[in-house]
């Protein structure tokens, strides 16, 4: 606008048009200086701290750090290349570089998904407060980034077993009337424990009542068998139900390992797709891990008797059986109660199910439309069917477990937790 004044008052007078060369002259030494003054993209080191691994369904933190002395006090935007399918909270991140030359952001990741993915190359854009100029430049630190279950569940659990916590706040489990059947130790007797506990001996030697400590017995061995059939296909919340399995499947191996037991795991839809052999140690859950990763649905009906025969021939040890898949009608889970109530006979069979907490909602929801009344008749009609079916398999003396989707890590532990204390296996 000023140039655009001095260039019409020298059509008045020519002595303007020193003045408006002399403005413009001045206006290109600003922009030609403030130009020189923003930093290339040579100048800038960057770096982005990414989860390994990444945790499927888990809300984890992206470390973005950028330096460059030349950008002090520089106001900037970035926008991280992460896929879509990992979910990103932002897609750009204002910042201002820090006095030193250094610029930190964060941004937050929640996959829904397993598999391979790369987050490609990071778009930064630098300005100097009140300048004239913005620069962009691409820096390229692209890095592969691998959604494997959610470890990052087995490290929470690791921090409430050190600490002798529960593994969900507000509750307390009670040690049934003989379930432990192993020797763990001496230790003061306490008011309230059983007096048949009391070890005489260690008493006439220390000169005070002295009790056994047991535990649950130590060496069984549990065998997941994860179904990757059609029904596991269904969405369940953010995840898949298949999902939500593979994440309690792996908590639930951590757990028995914790807790000295051999675990394996057997994955199938039509037919036998994996099979892990029982084991123990940081190797085995390093397999299973492996094992779960690389699980996908298939868009088939399961054949129940697959992995059932397949077992037989190779697990002739009394085992705790995991199943996880879902349950429908008597009749469209008739394969599921066959080979389940076979199975029974010789191993100690646990099914579970995830109940959709969309139809849980319809369920709990007051009806005040006909339309509403329909779609609760329908519900209640399903969850009868499905409430039959467990009732069956209970009948034939298998343990049933039927949870929401997103409950299912925490109940199945602790159903394992009460198998053992119990002494059922």
């Amino acid at each position: 606008m000023g140039g655009a004044v001095l260039i019409a008052l020298a059509q008045v007078s020519a002595g303007f048009w020193l003045v408006a060369a002399a403005y413009h002259a001045a206006l290109l030494v600003l922009l030609v200086r403030d130009a020189w003054l923003l930093p290339g993209r040579r100048a800038f080191n960057a770096w982005r701290g990414v989860p390994r691994p990444l945790s499927l369904g888990a809300e984890q933190t992206v470390n973005l750090l950028i330096r460059c002395r030349a950008a002090a006090g520089l106001y900037a935007e970035l926008a991280d290349h992460a896929p879509p399918d990992l979910r990103p909270s932002e897609r750009i991140l204002p910042a201002r570089f820090d006095r030193r030359g250094v610029l930190r952001v964060s941004y937050q990741l929640r996959p829904p998904h397993r598999g391979a993915y790369e987050i490609g190359p990071l778009d930064l854009r630098v300005w100097r407060p009140g300048g004239w100029w913005l620069r962009q430049v691409r820096l390229p630190i692209v890095e592969p980034a691998r959604v494997y279950p959610d470890v990052l569940a087995v490290r929470r659990y690791q921090l409430t077993v050190r600490r002798g916590m529960p593994f969900r706040p507000g509750q307390r489990r009670g040690r049934p009337p003989g379930a432990a059947t192993s020797f763990a130790g001496l230790r003061e007797y306490l008011p309230g424990d059983d007096y048949r506990r009391i070890n005489w001996k260690a008493t006439a030697r220390s000169d005070r009542p002295i009790a056994n400590e047991l535990e649950a017995e130590r060496g069984q061995q549990l065998l997941i068998v994860l179904e990757c059939g059609r029904l596991m296909t269904a969405p369940a919340g953010d995840l898949s139900k298949l999902d939500h399995a593979v994440n309690a499947a792996l908590l639930l191996g951590w757990t028995a390992q914790q807790h000295g037991d051999r675990v394996g795991l057997v994955t199938f839809s039509d037919a036998v797709h994996g099979f892990v052999p029982p084991g123990t140690g940081p190797a085995q859950m390093t397999r299973l891990n492996e094992a779960l990763y690389a699980v996908r649905p298939e868009y088939v009906e399961p054949d129940f008797s697959a992995p059932l025969s397949f077992l037989a021939g190779r697990i002739t040890r009394r085992s705790l059986v995991v199943l996880l898949t879902d349950v429908l009608d008597a009749g469209a889970s008739r394969d599921l109660q066959t080979q389940a109530l076979w199975m029974a006979r010789r191993h100690l069979v646990l099914v579970v199910a995830m109940a959709d907490p969309a139809l849980l909602a319809v369920q709990r929801a007051p009806v005040s439309t006909p339309v509403g009344a329909y779609e609760w008749a329908a519900t209640e009609e399903l969850l009868a069917a499905r409430r039959a079916t467990f009732d069956q398999l209970q009948r034939g003396g298998v343990l049933c477990l039927d949870v929401e989707a997103g409950k299912l890590r925490p109940s199945l532990v602790e159903r394992y937790l009460e198998i053992k204390e119990r002494g059922l296996l």
